[in-house]
């Protein structure tokens, strides 16, 4: 059986669920270590179940000392790190009009705040030659209309990523620019009271509506996070994943 993440100690920030479940499984099933990390401990002890191996760290992200608690956990459990891979991340369907600050605040502390402080976290644990990854979207592309609060969040990600590569240059920062998937719950927050209006608004404008499967996306976000792992002369600073056309 292949495989490509053999001996490797991943850590999943944003695990309880989607993508981040995904990626997990397939952290374990390439032969990976892996311990996963989210607010939800009863979800993660699910998953370390359903794996049959992995480290469950539950923590808060957004909490400097839970990110950093976490970090710390994790490397001490696998003897350190040679990935950390944020994928947490969620929005809400709104005009702009009518986004509060309180929801721009939310969506921030999430997507931006708490990918900075994992990485924080996690440096000082990651081997040389390791990777600190982030899951992006292609909607900073798009700038789909009443997701701006998921775009313009996620575009901060992206000049978070590019500073950190400038400040940390021994280090490699890979961004994962991430097409519609599904099932996960992502559309939880996205008030579905509004998703017609979205979808009319993103289909004038051209915008592509395929889905990947959350498990392809699992596997295929490990794999090629294990090929850049394998040659640390190569600096893959973007992985992309989108679905075909129909």
């Amino acid at each position: 059986m292949n495989q490509p993440l053999e001996g490797r100690r991943v850590l999943v920030v944003g695990a309880s669920s989607g993508i981040g479940a995904a990626l997990a499984k397939a952290v374990v099933a390439t032969g990976g270590q892996v311990a996963v990390s989210a607010r939800r401990s009863d979800r993660l002890d699910e998953l370390v179940a359903e794996m049959g191996g992995g480290h469950a760290l539950p923590g808060d992200a957004t909490d400097p000392g839970d990110a950093r608690r976490v970090a710390d956990a994790a490397a001490e459990a696998m003897g350190g790190l040679d990935l950390m891979v944020y994928v947490a991340g969620y929005g809400v369907l709104q005009p702009l009009v009518e986004t509060d600050p309180d929801t721009w605040t939310d969506v921030f502390r999430v997507n931006v705040v708490g990918a900075n402080l994992a990485a924080a976290a996690a440096l000082d644990h990651l081997s040389p030659d390791g990777i600190a990854a982030f899951v992006s979207s292609r909607t900073v592309d798009d700038a789909n209309p009443l997701f701006a609060t998921y775009s313009v969040t996620k575009a901060a990600l992206d000049q978070s990523i590019r500073v950190w590569r400038n400040e940390h240059p021994d280090r490699r920062f890979v961004r994962i620019v991430m097409g519609n998937t599904a099932p996960t719950e992502f559309a939880d927050h996205m008030r579905p009271e509004r998703l017609g209006e979205a979808l009319e608004a993103w289909q004038g404008l051209g915008i592509p509506g395929g889905i990947m499967d959350v498990d392809d996306v699992g596997r295929a976000l490990a794999e090629s996070l294990a090929v850049a792992l394998d040659h640390p002369g190569i600096d893959s600073s973007e992985i992309r994943f989108d679905a075909r056309p129909d």
